[in-house]
Formats: structure tokens, C-alpha cells, sequence
């Protein structure tokens, strides 16, 4: 029998001057330490997707966002044999101006931040600096579905 969803978390793809912000994770970590991400985290119960987003960006990076998520993709996973099942759902949330408008504050779960090209973010994977290296779930596989998303949306919505 399949074990049911017992984790559900939300993944932000934040996107500013077509460069997306990476975090990377503390070095202490007891999963993925060191490895570059995107922002995101576990929804709470009771909490609605929109509001987990919003949430997680404030912890992580100290940003209040006011616009709407993108869907990009969901993926369930399991760390091990005796660990729940997880659903992630990735999402894309592009800020409008430009990146030196924004403050980013880190919290003690992070130890860097950047904003990267997706060319860089793709170098950044061969080199294995990612989660997920070579995984649709992985960071770069979250990024690269972004421009999925964006050719299925220009062919419904030719004018």
C-alpha cells in the first residue's frame, strides 16, 4: 500500500532583472550543508499555500511579497525508507523594479545569498554546488521549469 502525503512544502523561484536569488544553505546543516537553493519550507497546519509562501520568504530573507505565485510543479519524495512521504509544490514569484531595491536578510539557517543568471545557476550545477544535482526536484530542475511554463502559457494565450 502507498504511504499517504504526510509533509507538504512550498519552494519559491524569486525572480528579479531575469536573475534568480539562490540562498545557500549553513554549512552545519544536517541535510544539504553548503548546497545552494531556493527559498521555501514546510506549509503549517492550517495555513493556506498563499500564505506558507509568503511566510517563508519573510523568514528566510526578511521580504514581504505581495504577488501572486506562479505554479510550476509539483514532485513527491522520500529522504529514506522510514521517512514520511513529502510533496513539493514549486512556485515562481517574479519582484517587480530592480534587485538593489531590495534588502535581503538572512536567517540563521543560511549562510549566503545571490542573485544569478540562469547560465551561472546552470554552471553552479555541473559543479554539484546545487541540491539536487541532475534531479527534475533538484534546484536546476526547479528553475528549468520556468520556460516550460512559459512557452504553454504564450500558446494558450496568443492575442
Amino acid at each position: 500500500m502507498n504511504q499517504p502525503l504526510q509533509i507538504v512544502s512550498v519552494i519559491i523561484a524569486l525572480a528579479c532583472e531575469s536573475k534568480f536569488l539562490l540562498v545557500q544553505r549553513n554549512k552545519n546543516d544536517d541535510i544539504f550543508p553548503s548546497k545552494w537553493q531556493n527559498l521555501g519550507g514546510k506549509i503549517e497546519l492550517g495555513e493556506t499555500v498563499e500564505h506558507a509562501i509568503r511566510r517563508e520568504v519573510k523568514e528566510e530573507i526578511g521580504l514581504e511579497i505581495d504577488k501572486h505565485p506562479i505554479f510550476l510543479q509539483s514532485y513527491s519524495w522520500k529522504k529514506d525508507n522510514n521517512s514520511p512521504v513529502r510533496l513539493g509544490l514549486i512556485f515562481l514569484v517574479n519582484l517587480k523594479g530592480n534587485i538593489k531595491g531590495y534588502q535581503i536578510n538572512l536567517n540563521n539557517e543560511l549562510e549566503n545569498f545571490g542573485w544569478f543568471m540562469f547560465k551561472e545557476i546552470n554552471k553552479m550545477n555541473e559543479k554539484d554546488m546545487l541540491i539536487g544535482k541532475d534531479s527534475p526536484a533538484g534546484t536546476f530542475g526547479q528553475l528549468s521549469q520556468i520556460s516550460k511554463v512559459q512557452k504553454r502559457i504564450k500558446s494558450h494565450f496568443v492575442i
